[in-house]
């Protein structure tokens, strides 16, 4: 019972995420308009200069080595184009509602949701890791002989494991105490059947 629940829990999650997807595609052309000038329009689906900017914002980050030229640009808006006619007929085929694509957004929900909270909780033990010199200088000296360089040269680069394996234990602590909060059970007889 409980894992139909989960089931069908999940299968809801996956819904409104495919319908919260579905109307960013399809807005509402009063909506769109308070969001700046439409500077792109495939069928009924507008693209405001912000939405615009943003897009290629992303592309620029995610591609450091893109230089903005007018020909790229203009490549850019063609792939922008024909991914929203792709995305239009995706939709208009209810490609969108099959059981792959459900599968699919709910592996990357999961992943960016646990990912995005792997980042945050790291970002917190960042902030309560410290490594004091006492700690440098006795790694330093349990491994002076394979650094072959002088503690001054191996600081920095020392400080920076230390902090890394800090952080590694701490965040080992933090899953394990996840797990032992939490009421887990498992019929691993059913399972292995």
């Amino acid at each position: 019972m409980d894992v139909c629940f989960l089931m069908l829990l999940n299968y809801f999650k996956i819904l409104v995420f495919c319908l919260i997807f579905h109307c960013l595609i399809a807005c509402d052309t009063d909506q769109l308009s308070n969001r700046g000038d439409i500077v792109i329009q495939v069928n009924d689906s507008k693209i405001s200069l912000d939405e615009f900017n943003n897009m290629l914002k992303l592309e620029v980050y995610a591609n450091p080595e893109l230089e903005m030229t007018a020909d790229n640009r203009d490549q850019f808006i063609d792939y922008v184009v024909r991914k929203e006619l792709m995305i239009q007929e995706a939709v208009r085929l209810r490609l969108d509602r099959k059981e792959k694509f459900v599968r699919a957004i709910e592996k990357y929900w999961e992943a960016s949701l646990i990912r995005n909270l792997h980042d945050a909780k790291a970002e917190e033990i960042k902030k309560k890791v410290i490594v004091t010199d006492n700690e440098i200088e006795a790694y330093y000296a349990q491994h002076q002989a394979s650094l072959g360089s002088s503690l001054a040269e191996a600081k920095s680069d020392i400080r920076i494991l230390l902090e890394s394996q800090k952080k590694a234990a701490a965040m080992e602590v933090w899953t394990h105490d996840l797990i032992e909060s939490a009421d887990i059970k498992i019929d691993r007889e059913r399972i292995c059947q």
